[in-house]
This record gives structure tokens, sequence and C-alpha cells, in this order.
């Protein structure tokens, strides 16, 4: 039941993102939204940040799940910046109020996180010492976070050609247009 709860409201704090600016969201709001009471929200949740944090890691987790079914390395990178696509409205939101440090670092922490889970469960950089593999752990970070930054917040993006550009990059096989 908690799980239910704290889906619930998050659910409810992404709706209310919305409706208006993340900076004018209380706890008052979500607390009335879900008609609960601010004992049953502290309960679940320490604060607003803590509801982002809390979200960001669930997606995280359902795209490493997802992931690791899948073949190809494009697909994989299409499903992540998909989710970051479709989510977009609510991260152009919070990174234009006041949570937007935070915002950034939780971001930045998840995608640390997931690249974390795939290569651990994919067995990936065990050829390179745990130095190197940090480095590049920490490259592929900063890279896709500054690409969900740039790119997907556009409304034209073409998220198959992009996927394919990073892999290419990563991939140290970019090709030369035509």
């Amino acid at each position: 039941m908690p799980s239910d709860m704290k889906e619930r409201i998050a659910g409810k704090f992404a709706e209310l993102t919305l409706e208006k600016s993340v900076d004018k969201i209380t706890v008052k709001d979500i607390v009335e939204a879900c008609h609960i009471t601010r004992q049953t929200f502290y309960y679940h949740f320490q604060d607003l940040i803590d509801v982002i944090d809390w979200s960001l890691r669930r997606v995280m987790e359902e795209l490493v799940e997802k992931s690791l079914q899948m073949q190809s390395r494009e697909e994989v990178m299409e499903l992540f910046l998909g989710s970051a696509v479709k989510g977009r409205e609510m991260i152009r939101k919070l990174l234009s109020s006041q949570l937007r440090e935070q915002t950034e670092r939780l971001m930045i922490d998840s995608i640390r996180s997931w690249f974390q889970e795939l290569t651990d469960r994919k067995e990936l950089f065990q050829d390179v010492s745990r130095a190197d593999a940090q480095v590049a752990l920490d490259f592929y970070t900063f890279a896709v976070a500054g690409i969900l930054l740039e790119y997907c917040m556009k409304p034209n993006v073409n998220i198959k050609r992009l996927s394919g550009q990073l892999i290419r990059l990563m991939e140290g096989r970019l090709l030369k247009e035509a």
C-alpha cells in the first residue's frame, strides 16, 4: 500500500505541474488533491524534492528493466531518449524553477545509476581498470545529460536518428554524411 500511495502522491504532483508553476506547488496542494492528511504525505516523503527524486528513480528502474530485454544499444538509447522527450514538459518546468540545481543533480544521479546498472548487469567494462571504468561512466553520464538538456527539450527531435548518432559516437564510428 505505501508504494501505491507514493505513486498517487507523485502522480498528483506531476498533474499539478501541468496546471501551475513548480515554484507555486505546495505540500498543501498535493495533500488536498490527493485527499490525504499532511501526516500521510510526510510519512511517505520528506518534501517535494523527495517526491521528484522518488519519481525519477522509479522511471529509471523501469527503463533499466525494459532496456535489459532489448537486443541493440540503439533500442536502449531510443527507449531512454523517448522517455525524456515524453517527460520534457515536466523537466522543462522543473529546470525553470527554484529547484533547478536539485533537479539537475537528480537527473545526473539517475542517469549515472542507469548506466551503472546496465554496465553491472551486462558485465561491461570488465576488461578495464576500475579508474578507467569510472571515467567512462562519468563521461557517458554527463554526455547523455547534456544531450537530454539540449536536444530532448526541442519540439521536433528525431529520437531514432539521435539514438543512432549517440551510439555511433560511443562506439567511435561516426559516419561522414553524403
